[in-house]
């Protein structure tokens, strides 16, 4: 588990200082700040550590170990299911269609200048067939769940707990991924 926990943070830490497509705040910053919203909402270790980790295929230690291709999301499901699971890593890849699903569902929905930016290079807004599949997910409530936090941590005035205040789920997480890859455990 502790080879598992340091590969996870010094991914986390590559991060640190990279800007965030424009936005007023670094990437770590974001991380901290999604996951942060996260505990705040109750949410247990699962979804605060999706919410932390969901930006990870932007990583350039994450990159440069699974590739490019598919996307930020994809990139961070392939990275993140053996580390954390199925379940994490599915909620980290489907942020981007939940931008997609909100914007199609939503007309209160609101994006930065930088979503609405990169929105038109996801896909742009679902089409009601993208939205049906999508909500034949059970995880789908989740996913927008955690697209909220997205969406809103990019404040540069936020006060949020460091990263290692996310040790506890951090570890929570790989422990049960690493029971269910190994029953003996």
């Amino acid at each position: 588990m502790n080879e598992i926990y340091a590969k996870i943070i010094a991914a986390v830490r590559a991060v640190e200082d990279l800007p965030y497509d424009g936005e007023e705040v670094d990437q770590l910053y974001h991380a901290l700040q999604s996951a942060a919203l996260a505990r705040e909402s109750g949410r247990g270790p699962e979804l605060v550590v999706a919410a932390l980790l969901h930006d990870m295929g932007r990583s350039p230690m994450v990159v440069q170990e699974v590739g490019v291709s598919g996307g930020h999301g994809n990139v961070a499901k392939r990275w993140l299911a053996p580390l954390v699971g199925e379940r994490i890593a599915w909620l980290a890849e489907q942020h981007v269609p939940a931008k997609r699903y909100l914007v199609a569902t939503d007309p209160s929905y609101e994006l930065s200048e930088t979503s609405r930016r990169t929105l038109e290079k996801q896909g742009g807004p679902m089409s009601p067939e993208e939205v049906a599949e999508f909500e034949r997910h059970p995880g789908w409530h989740e996913a927008v769940e955690l697209r909220r936090w997205d969406d809103l941590g990019k404040d540069p005035c936020a006060e949020v707990p460091p990263l290692e205040a996310y040790a506890e789920e951090l570890k929570t997480v790989i422990a049960a991924n690493e029971k269910e890859l190994d029953p003996t455990y």
